[in-house]
């Protein structure tokens, strides 16, 4: 092969490769835009079904909290009565009762959740249940300290924001730290 041909040949595998560069680069970026795309649908799916077990598990918490203020509030009500076999005492411990299977319910449904919460979940279940023992103490006994329950409820409410947050992905911010606890209030 002469000079001149070897040249010319040159030439066209320049042409040929400046025009298949841009083909290559462009069928190489579809297939890495369409690769990412699946990513990012299989990201979302994922992230919608945490997101809504998380939206579960809070929802099951307040319901939880809320019934055991109720509880709190029936049972220092009922503590207080000077009668409390009357009509209204009657009713204070029939609530109280329904309030129980209701808490128990919550219980379950709070450890059917926190399983997607591996590293944060058993103390949001051990704080669940030391808060109904606590309740269970106090009902039986018509007498005992308020604030241990709600000391209890407040290591679950943080548990629970760890999680909630762990369920999310997220690292729960800052760690909890307890204002001066007020005086010890006793029922009975």
């Amino acid at each position: 092969m002469t000079k001149d041909e070897v040249g010319f040949w040159l030439e066209v595998g320049k042409v040929a490769a400046s025009i298949a560069t841009p083909i290559v680069v462009a069928i190489i970026g579809i297939l890495l835009l369409r690769r990412i795309e699946s990513v990012k649908a299989t990201v979302a799916k994922q992230s919608e079904f945490h997101r809504k077990w998380a939206d579960q598990f809070f929802e099951c918490g307040q319901e939880f909290m809320q019934a055991i203020e109720r509880d709190l509030a029936l049972l220092t009500t009922l503590a207080g009565l000077k009668n409390p076999n009357d009509a209204f005492g009657v009713a204070l411990k029939e609530e109280i009762s329904q309030l129980t299977t209701t808490l128990s319910e919550l219980e379950l449904r709070i450890r059917r959740s926190v399983v997607f919460a591996p590293f944060t979940g058993s103390a949001v279940t051990k704080a669940s249940s030391e808060c109904i023992a606590l309740l269970r103490n106090l009902l039986a006994a018509m007498k005992g300290n308020v604030d241990e329950i709600i000391e209890k409820m407040n290591e679950f409410n943080v548990a629970s924001r760890k999680a909630h947050a762990e369920m999310l992905g997220l690292h729960a911010a800052e760690q909890y730290v307890p204002r001066d606890a007020p005086k010890t209030r006793r029922l009975g």
